[in-house]
């Protein structure tokens, strides 16, 4: 997870990308974005494996950050398992 930081113009959007593409090692074509506003607290990328909650980390250092998994399965807001059919094995995210 990498961090915009404070952008301010669509010159800082293109140097976020730029440093996204170093860090896959330039071999992508397109990259498409989700972009959130973070208004407080810390940012953390959620994995559910067929459908259960496996793994919460914090963005650390933009390379490596801290295993908060048993801290985020406390959280009512985040469900420990998805509900509904059909999801893939695999699914990511931010909150």
């Amino acid at each position: 997870m990498l961090s915009l930081d404070n952008a301010f113009s669509s010159d800082d959007l293109i140097d976020f990308d730029r440093r996204v593409i170093e860090r896959l090692g330039g071999s992508v074509e397109t990259i498409r974005y989700c972009c959130e506003p973070k208004l407080d607290g810390i940012a953390v990328s959620i994995t559910w494996e067929q459908g259960k909650l496996v793994r919460a980390l914090t963005r650390g250092d933009g390379r490596s950050g801290e295993d908060v998994t048993q801290n985020v399965r406390t959280l009512e807001s985040v469900p420990l398992v998805l509900s509904g059919l059909g999801f893939p094995g695999g699914i990511g995210g931010s909150r």
